[in-house]
């Protein structure tokens, strides 16, 4: 085990429940524009939507262009011809309302902070909405520095967004930062590439698909114990 001391996070479904926020969100949406609100419809909009976060985070599309049109092929599907980037817009105000936190998040990063490790957030995510729902939730406060990819031009798992976090900080290096995060797409794919040890938060179960993890968890606590066993280890 390494020394770890330095501690990247992902926020939606590791830190912040973007599920709940997002359906809430889309019951607004949906409602707005005569959609039913249904797992059906949920379920259809969800699957275009995974399909261009896949495209931007192979940077086969540009993230703005893709987050309107989402909407714009979603519509389609049922006979809408509308402006995705004003859609675009309603929905990252609904967005910005929720920061409902999962279970233990802020205990856990507040013993962390006790113990001493520097933390940071790091997100794809859109500025101006993740900036007030760490605010809001008063998630922000216990971060050493927040990174979000709209603001840094770069989603993970592109290397650069870890290289521009590393160049920002020098006493970050590879062998004591741990990446946490639930996507194995994104977060795991990404400390993989960039060379930094990773926790796979998976409360449901999911099956890694061949991507290699180097810790693994199901309830945010177990951290505290992984990071207590490898300071023990090391000490």
């Amino acid at each position: 085990m390494r020394h770890y001391k330095n501690l990247i996070f992902d926020l939606d479904d590791t830190l912040l429940d973007f599920q709940d926020n997002e359906r809430n969100s889309l019951e607004v949406i949906f409602n707005k524009y005569g959609i039913p609100f249904e797992e059906k419809t949920i379920n259809e909009y969800k699957t275009i939507n995974r399909g261009f976060w896949s495209k931007i985070e192979k940077g086969l599309i540009d993230k703005e262009e893709a987050l309107s049109k989402r909407f714009e092929d979603f519509f389609a599907l049922y006979g809408y011809d509308i402006d995705g980037k004003e859609v675009e817009r309603d929905y990252q105000d609904c967005l910005t309302r929720g920061h409902k936190i999962l279970p233990m998040s802020m205990e856990v990063l507040k013993e962390l902070r006790d113990r001493g490790y520097k933390i940071f957030a790091g997100t794809n995510g859109v500025g101006r909405t993740q900036h007030q729902r760490l605010k809001d939730s008063k998630m922000g406060e216990l971060f050493d520095d927040v990174f979000i990819s709209e603001e840094m031009g770069v989603e993970k798992p592109n290397i650069e967004f870890f290289k521009i976090i590393f160049d920002k900080y020098d006493f970050l290096s590879k062998e004591d930062t741990l990446m946490i995060g639930d996507n194995l797409a994104s977060d795991i794919k990404g400390a993989n590439n960039f060379g930094i040890d990773c926790v796979w938060f998976n409360p449901m179960g999911k099956d890694r698909n061949g991507v290699a993890v180097t810790y693994e968890i199901k309830e945010l606590v177990e951290l505290l114990e992984i990071l207590k066993k490898e300071a023990l280890v090391t000490a």
